[in-house]
């Protein structure tokens, strides 16, 4: 049920390939979107000046220097970060950063899910719609992206914990994902494979 077919992938090999499409659809997405500033001012900030006690200005005063003190320099990201190491991440719900780091981690599995199940499952025949150069280009196209799964989040994982020096070998991995996503997809909807790997296909 979940090898492949003569006609298309198993049911296995698609959900792979769909959870990974929508992880990084979803992963892109929030990285384009979310800022790596970290936001310090606590609930009850925005009645302070007037409205509360001297107390509660203190109380308030103090959370705000202790989310900058935990901050330090690194910025959102590195906090989750931090925040995923010691057990705290989603305690008070999941900011964009960590769900960020979330979907990095989850890309990892992913691709080394699809990768196991490549080294032991058969691959459908090529379709015949298919030329040598297109062949070519499907084969280095898979791996690239393949690669990818685990480049990407690895690059962005190296550019939180070790050094954000690393920003431009993530971007690198970013350039490399869609030119090889761009020459696959180019590939699939010109040769009209998509069916191969749709729901109950094949």
């Amino acid at each position: 049920m979940s090898g492949a077919t003569a006609t298309g992938y198993g049911v296995l090999a698609k959900t792979l390939h769909w959870l990974a499409v929508a992880a990084f659809v979803l992963q892109f997405a929030v990285g384009y979107v979310m800022s790596t500033e970290v936001d310090c001012d606590p609930p009850g900030e925005d009645r302070s000046g007037g409205d509360t006690s001297d107390a509660e200005e203190e109380r308030l005063d103090r959370l705000e220097e202790a989310c900058e003190a935990a901050a330090g320099e690194e910025g959102a990201l590195a906090t989750a970060w931090a925040d995923l190491w010691d057990g705290r991440i989603g305690l008070d719900g999941i900011a964009l950063p960590e769900l960020h780091l979330l979907l990095g981690l989850a890309i990892l599995l992913l691709g080394g899910l699809r990768l196991g199940w490549r080294l032991i499952a058969t691959l459908p025949p090529w379709d015949p719609r298919l030329t040598a150069t297109d062949r070519r280009v499907a084969h280095v196209t898979e791996r690239v992206l393949l690669a990818m799964m685990f480049v990407v989040p690895l690059t962005g994982l190296a550019l939180v914990a070790v050094s954000d020096d690393l920003v431009a070998l993530h971007v690198a991995a970013h350039v490399a994902f869609f030119v090889a996503l761009g020459a696959h997809l180019l590939l699939v909807l010109r040769r009209g494979l998509l069916p191969r790997m749709l729901p109950g296909a094949g």
